[in-house]
């Protein structure tokens, strides 16, 4: 990978549901999800391993539909924003922002040195269960991966304290709010092109 899996959600430390560790007994729904993130996992190391960008893109973009609540990511990252839009923009917005996701990973994925991921615990939240597990590189640095869950599919991604959900809406209120709604799926589609993704249809 050419930059680090943290870079995903940049620099604001916010956590998108508070959660805390098991107490006398395993949580619910905890072994479902943590399959989830096991199999999600397995298919980035794939994709490690897969030269071309745009089989990478092939690769992931099924697995991040099924893995990813993107409609909530959306609509949270939107804000106050999305109540004012169309349905028809909505879905829209909810395409697009599915093309981001799959691009980044194809982009952040795109080498194979040695990687391994390991599941390290389960934990309650208000939304339902966390996945807490670490990306572990070949000299041994660890980066914590916790996979927020709504439901059987996972709404933010936390590495290393760092919320992509949290940052996301901070980045996106803010061309909203200087530039409008326009401008934010301009500045999307550019990072869509910059990361040499293709459309996916």
């Amino acid at each position: 990978m050419r930059r680090r899996l943290a870079a995903l959600a940049g620099g604001l430390v916010m956590a998108a549901a508070v959660w805390s560790p098991a107490v006398g007994g395993a949580v619910e729904g905890a072994d479902a999800a943590g399959g989830r993130v096991d199999h999600f996992h397995s298919v980035l190391l794939e994709a490690m391993r897969t030269n071309a960008f745009a089989a990478r893109l092939a690769l992931l973009e099924p697995v991040v539909a099924d893995f990813f609540d993107v409609a909530t990511i959306a609509r949270i990252s939107v804000g106050a924003s999305w109540r004012s839009l169309p349905d028809a923009q909505r879905a829209a917005f909810i395409k697009l922002l599915g093309r981001l996701i799959v691009a980044t990973y194809a982009d952040r994925f795109d080498s194979y040195g040695g990687q391994r991921f390991e599941r390290v615990d389960a934990a309650a939240a208000s939304t339902g269960v966390v996945i807490k597990s670490q990306l572990i590189r070949a000299n041994g640095e660890a980066v914590n991966l916790d996979y927020y869950f709504r439901g059987d599919k996972a709404f933010n991604v936390v590495a290393d304290g760092v919320s992509d959900l949290s940052l996301r809406r901070a980045d996106y209120a803010s061309i909203i709010r200087k530039k409008g709604f326009p401008a934010l799926v301009e500045h999307i589609e550019s990072s869509i092109a910059e990361a040499g993704s293709a459309p996916l249809d």
